[in-house]
């Protein structure tokens, strides 16, 4: 009987770990999404880069390095512009995803032992310019209904 209950929690213990996996890819946005165009391109995030380079003891160098590898990502998303066929789209999966590896392996260059703790400082940021955008978002369609309420 001890031997099937901790074949149950092992199994449950899977399954939840499965689970904070899951969500950790869900709400982790390096090296897929276009963190650094959002962090160093957007007027609103020059704030944020300044807390970057605190929190993490950046140099100018490295917070250089990592602007220049925006072009890389504005590259990635220039891509699928031309796309037409699903060959086309499969050939671009496959060089978008060899940009984005490089991308980690330049940022990790880059950091050094610093990397860990940016990706953290990076997966805190992104959620929270994610709920800023919803917050925006459910009080544009909350006007939007409001207005049509009034008509």
């Amino acid at each position: 009987m001890k031997a099937r209950w901790g074949l149950w929690l092992g199994l449950g213990g899977l399954l939840l770990a499965s689970g904070a996996i899951a969500a950790a890819v869900r709400t982790d946005p390096w090296p897929g999404s276009p963190v650094l165009t959002r962090l160093f391109a957007l007027p609103s995030s020059k704030a944020d880069v300044k807390q970057l380079a605190a929190d993490l003891d950046l140099s100018a160098g490295q917070l250089q390095d990592l602007r220049q590898l925006t072009a890389g990502e504005a590259r990635s998303a220039k891509l699928g512009e031309a796309v037409q066929s699903r060959l086309q789209a499969r050939q671009l999966n496959t060089e978008i995803s060899a940009m984005r590896m490089e991308k980690d392996r330049k940022a990790r260059l880059i950091l050094g032992d610093k990397y860990t703790a940016f990706r953290q400082w990076i997966r805190e940021w992104w959620a929270r310019q994610v709920g800023h955008s919803r917050q925006r978002s459910e009080l544009r369609q909350a006007a939007r209904e409001a207005a049509q309420a009034a008509k």
